[in-house]
């Protein structure tokens, strides 16, 4: 039997509590043979996850969960898989976006020393990943001081409260751009959630979906271990209907996320080989850009 797949994982450079090293061992123990790492916003942590995969013998996907504005205030998560890191357009974006969000973290700082938080520029510097500060210092400076319990708690209570500021975030349809322009494939995640499709009836979704293919999106996340029934047999049709690719995964997030281990979730959970097949197929076509 063809090993197991997980092409939605967190390392402690977003929001989860592992090293992008020890994502990539605990797959190899838990018989993972193919990983995706796809941090929120950030790549630093590929190049580590790459030399341990290639030590563990484990299949590396680049991977990336980008933060895109969409209509009516919401906030779409896109995976983007099989990017090329270095594609000068994906790269500048990149970039881009890094530079404005830490353009803003002093207003943050500000927001949360008036809330009686006492931080400063200096005291997250310990916790960026890379060369710019984020929110997801701050999230990091908070579980390490234990000034919440949770991580949900720091967005609920501080940060979701705090706008994005003026580039600080891809839209959509530039996120769906880049992805493509990077040669990779992008996959509205948790499609049914928050941060998501939610609150729109089954009819507007099939017209939200149409709206995304229509500027680019290649898939869709079908497997997804809070997903009921309903939720997994409407996936199917909208894959179906609107010719997506499926792709699935744990959204693993180590003791951030408790009961869901990386690749079996709460035990019961898996996503067949076939998805990356077809997604590896996919992304070797001459339609993918990739060189």
């Amino acid at each position: 039997m063809p090993a197991e797949i997980d092409l939605h994982t967190h390392s402690y450079l977003s929001d989860g509590t592992l090293s992008p090293r020890q994502v990539i061992e605990l797959a190899a123990r838990n018989h993972i043979g193919v990983i995706a790492l796809t941090d929120h916003d950030c790549i630093e942590g590929i190049a580590e996850a790459q030399q341990a995969a290639d030590e563990y013998q484990v299949q590396l996907v680049t991977g990336i969960e980008i933060s895109a504005r969409y209509k009516d205030g919401k906030t779409l998560h896109i995976l983007g898989l099989g990017i090329d890191l270095y594609n000068r357009e994906f790269a500048e974006a990149y970039q881009k976006i890094k530079k404005n969000r830490d353009g803003s973290i002093d207003g943050i700082i500000a927001r949360l020393n008036e809330q009686g938080v006492a931080i400063s520029r200096e005291l997250l510097i310990p916790y960026r990943a890379g060369q710019y500060l984020d929110r997801y210092a701050v999230l990091r400076y908070f579980m390490a001081n234990r000034l919440c319990v949770e991580p949900q708690a720091v967005w609920d209570i501080y940060l979701d409260k705090i706008p994005y500021g003026e580039g600080e975030m891809w839209t959509v349809e530039s996120a769906l751009k880049t992805i493509k322009a990077a040669g990779g494939l992008s996959f509205l995640a948790h499609y049914t959630k928050r941060i998501g499709l939610a609150g729109y009836s089954p009819a507007e979704m099939k017209k939200h979906i149409l709206y995304l293919k229509e500027k680019g999106l290649d898939g869709l996340e079908r497997f997804y271990p809070s997903f009921s029934p309903a939720e997994t047999a409407y996936a199917d049709e909208l894959i179906a209907e609107f010719d997506l690719l499926p792709s699935g995964g744990t959204d693993f997030h180590g003791s951030n996320r408790t009961g869901i281990d990386l690749g079996t979730g709460d035990g019961s959970f898996g996503v067949p080989h076939c998805v990356y097949e077809a997604i590896r197929e996919a992304l070797n076509s001459p339609q993918s850009g990739r060189k």
